[in-house]
């Protein structure tokens, strides 16, 4: 198998990127996976029972590279062979303690035996005429010896033939034609069995609309002892089917499909119509169902056995035979977010593991790869994936630098995932060569390569081919850069690694330098690569008809100093995500608002992004604006999707807060069984817009609802005044206080109301300051019978509370006022927090027993939003995050505490959520993504806290996700994630804190 870097590489002749995401997740990594999706795997897999899977396992060492770590010794390499061309393909194969190499060398097939100790034996072999143009080939061991077959471009036809070769890599016979065409073969595989050998091929059929199609070919390699093989008329195993993929068995090779779809899917619970449709509509038709097939040794095919009858399944599905059962495993888009789908079934089709979900929710994911233990071996298998959501290849200390991280766990026949899991950082697209290493794995990836004792973190490693092996449990039992003497003229570093292979605990791998940099008298050099693609250039350039030499690299367990690129995930500390899920996916989201329920249930609330005039899907004579919907969350799953309203503000913003069941009256009647909930929001009709207030319960199921304001808004000659920025909290005396922001007095003024449980007002409408300038995005929490409002406000510097920012200028700061929660007069002067020349936005308050702990965000005021115009979307160049601790009396404990981005990453938004300690969950935006960072802050702690890496999302960077955690323990956190599609995705994720 090949590992290649994000360097694109493009094969010669047809080829189809077989191995792609479908979907969201096509859409999602198409980029990334552009050079794995050209470069097919050429059947160079040692392991002779399973066919390689597409996407070419090639590394591929980037041209550039800083310069190298000094003193680790290289390792145990033997030249085997020389390559005419850099880039062509060896195929190895291992049978028993040996293996065989078979390349194509001045028009003729060579073969070359290796010893267990990874020596050649023996001189090369002449196995016979290899055409110019051979796209796709395999190598198998079989019965007698082993078998290749490959595709040869004859004029303007294709054709498959097969060559038997005996234990010692000489032909029994020439060449055999197997198939002839003029229509295009893109990729085959040898399959071999006990009695003989099989060898599939696909053969694309034109698209229907814009979906790829491909009919599975087989014929039956019959072989007499010591003759020519015999193959039989090509047959069908399947037709036109969207992805396919195949297992060698003892009884012949059972091939998983992925079949078209008769009819579109329904629509997953939680996705809302939107103008996307149509384009969805086109993804999902490259969706299909899973069945599988068995074909016997004597080529008899059996009849399709469904295993997941949904038509959701992407086209990168996998089979692997493990402990006599077939393990299947899929990227799967039934739900919101893509997940890996894993379903078992033993010989015959019987599905004994009906289809499910493999790991945890983790957001959308993607399937790396399956890689099953040698045939009869017993043992596990390893599954490996994507999460998109999850920090990238830094977040932690063993990795060793960026890239992406690749999930491991093993699975057994029961199709259960171990407790342990590993990650593996991998700095290129397409998947790691991965293969089963004796009771455990080994692994070849692209990773920094750095030392344990490394102490210049700010130097750039170079990005190197590194083997990993892993124990059984997933430990790390041996990691080094793929660095041998063969290799001297660029610091021992390979130009391609692949062929990843293991044998009775000892692994190795093929290694090739480029042209004209091969091996060099006097050994290897011990220093680093220095501009290795500049040396391969020059060396290239004067060394006409050069050849680039082949070696086979020993990959052995030993001490090492350099740090691998792989940990054991299970034991990450926390702060860490458990899981995400989305709740719904339809248009952009606004704002996310949360609430705490009993039994570890929440409930999410969420507005919609809408612009007035800017959208055209409204029904004729209806007036619809931003969509307001509400849906419970608990350890159990999740409830159904309630929309309360197509006629929200966006700007009114969304806020919901949660009161204890009911007192029953003296008779003991009236009591409510559980608690209610009332979301507070801002409704436009005919253009105006009002704050409303909706009761609901524990499923989001809408109770009662009641308009809380009617101010005149119109006005001659001018815009209409505007409500905006609503907050809500229950009172603890059996009510709700409601603030908001409104423009009905000219200039934006934070108000406030008070309703009952019915929703009926007990205190009118109470304007809380009087400013020169705008306030906005107003927060509120009760204390005892006090009601705290913070909020942003432009008013000047030095106006009502004091000095402000340098030179009088209005650019926001966060203002504090008390409040009786029973008339809502204030209490007090109103306070500015804190002063500074910055534009301070977002508020957010967290309650606790010593007080309340305040945060905000500071950004420069020429990059966030105009003073006193509400939150910016997104953070300005610099932003970073200030805490605020607030005794009970409302005086402040000491200076605020600055957070700063990870590695300087403008901050846009906060979370806050306070127990016996705060916790906190921080957005920012490093380079054009969003990553989620939590922290922990004791009583008392004055220093900035750490960050610690939750996730990375899939929206742009421009937009504020709204995270909200729900409750004091802050176990779950909820926000906004723009899909790269356009949609707007609900995410919830539990966090395990320390």
């Amino acid at each position: 198998m090949l590992v290649r870097s994000a360097l694109p590489s493009v094969r010669r002749g047809p080829q189809r990127d077989a191995g792609r995401p479908r979907g969201a997740a096509l859409r999602r990594r198409a980029p990334a996976l552009l050079g794995a999706a050209l470069a097919l795997l050429l059947g160079c897999s040692g392991a002779a029972q399973a066919p390689a899977a597409r996407p070419a396992r090639v590394v591929k060492t980037p041209p550039a590279q800083p310069k190298a770590p000094e003193g680790p010794p290289l390792l145990p390499a033997q030249v085997v062979a020389e390559l005419e061309d850099e880039d062509a393909t060896p195929y190895l194969a291992r049978r028993g303690d040996e293996a065989l190499l078979l390349y194509a060398a001045g028009g003729r097939w060579r073969t070359r035996v290796i010893g267990a100790d990874g020596a050649p034996r023996g001189d090369v072999v002449d196995a016979g005429p290899a055409a110019a143009d051979v796209p796709v080939a395999a190598l198998r061991a079989g019965p007698q010896g082993y078998i290749a077959a490959w595709i040869e471009q004859i004029g303007g036809s294709r054709a498959v033939r097969a060559l038997a070769l005996d234990p010692a890599g000489k032909p029994v016979a020439p060449a055999s034609p197997v198939a002839q065409t003029a229509e295009e073969i893109t990729w085959l595989d040898v399959l071999p069995n006990a009695k003989g050998a099989l060898v599939l091929w696909e053969m694309p059929r034109e698209a229907q609309g814009d979906v790829d199609r491909v009919d599975v070919v087989m014929t039956v390699l019959a072989q007499d002892k010591g003759a020519a093989i015999k193959p039989t008329a090509p047959a069908s195993v399947a037709r036109e089917v969207l992805g396919w993929n195949a297992v060698a068995t003892e009884r012949g090779a059972a091939v998983a499909l992925v079949l078209p779809p008769a009819a579109p899917p329904p629509r997953a619970q939680g996705k809302a119509a939107r103008k996307g449709d149509a384009e969805d509509a086109v993804e999902a038709a490259k969706l299909g169902s899973v069945s599988l097939v068995e074909i016997d040794a004597a080529g008899k095919v059996s009849a399709p056995v469904a295993v997941s009858p949904e038509p959701t399944a992407q086209i990168d599905l996998e089979i692997a035979e493990v402990g006599g059962r077939y393990l299947l495993t899929w990227t799967d888009e039934r739900d919101i977010d893509s997940a890996v789908y894993l379903a078992a079934a033993e010989p015959g089709g019987k599905v004994v593991v009906a289809p499910r979900q493999a790991t945890p929710p983790s957001g959308e994911q993607a399937l790396v790869s399956l890689v099953a233990p040698p045939a009869g071996a017993g043992g596990r298998a390893l599954l490996a994936w994507e999460d998109v959501l999850r920090p990238r290849g830094d977040g932690g200390v063993e990795a060793g630098g960026a890239g992406r991280l690749i999930h491991l766990a093993s699975v057994g026949p029961d199709g259960a995932l171990g407790a342990e899991r590993a990650a593996l950082v991998f700095s290129a697209s397409g998947p790691p060569d991965l293969t089963a290493d004796g009771d455990g794995f080994a692994a070849v990836t692209l990773a920094p390569a750095t030392l344990k004792a490394a102490r210049d973190a700010a130097a750039a490693p170079p990005i190197w081919p590194t083997f990993v092996r892993f124990g059984p449990d997933l430990s790390v039992r041996a990691a080094e850069p793929v660095r041998a003497a063969p290799f001297a003229a660029t610091g021992g570093v390979p130009y391609l690694v692949r062929g990843l292979s293991c044998h009775k605990g000892a692994c190795a791998t093929l290694a090739s330098a480029a042209a004209g940099a091969g091996a060099q008298q006097g050994g290897a050099q011990q220093g680093g690569a220095q501009q290795g693609g500049a040396a391969r250039a020059a060396g290239a350039a004067g060394a006409a008809g050069a050849r680039a030499p082949l070696a086979l690299v020993s990959l052995p367990v030993r001490e090492s100093a350099w740090r691998a690129p792989a940990f054991r995930e299970d034991r990450d500390p926390p702060p860490r995500a458990t899981a995400v899920r989305a709740l719904a996916e339809g248009d952009p989201l606004a704002k996310v608002a949360a609430a705490e329920l009993d039994g570890g249930a929440a409930l999410a609330a969420w507005v919609t992004y809408f612009v007035e005039g800017a959208s055209d899907g409204a029904p004729r004579g209806q007036d619809l604006s931003a969509t307001l919907a509400v849906r419970a969350a608990s350890p159990g799953g999740l409830g159904k999707l309630n929309v309360l309203s197509q006629k929200a503000s966006s700007l009114g913003g969304v806020a919901i807060a949660t009161a204890p069941p009911a007192p029953a009256d003296p008779k003991g009647k009236g009591g409510a069984a559980q608690g209610e909930s009332v979301i507070a929001w801002v409704a436009r009709e005919r253009g105006e817009t009002q704050v409303y207030v909706t009761k609901v319960d524990a499923t989001g199921a809408k109770i009662a609802q009641k308009k809380l304001t009617t101010a005149p808004r119109k006005k001659q000659g001018g815009a209409a005044s505007e409500a905006s920025d609503v907050a809500i909290a229950y009172d603890g005396a059996g009510g709700f206080i409601v603030a908001w922001v409104d423009t009905r007095d000219g200039n934006a003024e934070v108000y406030a109301a008070r309703v009952d449980r019915a929703l009926n007002r007990t205190a009118p409408d109470r304007r809380i300051t009087n400013a020169p300038l705008d306030a906005a995005e107003v927060q509120i929490a009760v204390r005892g019978q006090e009601a705290w409002l913070v909020w942003s406000d432009a008013r000047p510097a030095g106006d009502a509370a004091g000095a402000g920012a340098a030179g009088g200028e209005a650019t926001g700061d966060v203002f504090f006022a008390r409040l009786d929660a029973k008339t809502l007069q204030r209490i007090g002067d109103e306070a500015r927090l804190h002063a500074s020349p910055e534009h301070s936005r977002s508020p957010v308050l967290a309650p606790h027993e010593g007080g309340v702990l305040v945060g905000w965000v500071d950004e420069p005021a020429a990059d966030g939003a105009a003073a006193g115009g509400g939150a910016a979307a997104g953070g300005g160049a610099g932003g970073r995050a200030r805490l605020l601790r607030l005794d009970n009396g409302g005086a402040m404990q000491g200076p605020p505490v600055t957070i700063e981005g990870p590695d300087g990453a403008s901050v846009s938004s906060i979370a806050l959520a306070c127990d016996k300690a705060c916790r906190g969950v921080l957005a920012s935006a490093p380079g054009d993504s969003v990553a989620l960072s939590a922290f922990t802050l004791a009583p008392g702690e004055a220093a900035a806290p750490p960050l610690k890496p939750l996730a990375w999302l899939t929206g742009s960077a421009s937009r504020d996700v709204s995270p909200a955690l729900a409750g004091r323990s802050g176990a779950s956190l909820f926000f906004a994630d723009d899909a790269v599609s356009g949609s707007g995705r609900v995410r919830w994720m539990t966090i395990a804190w320390p």
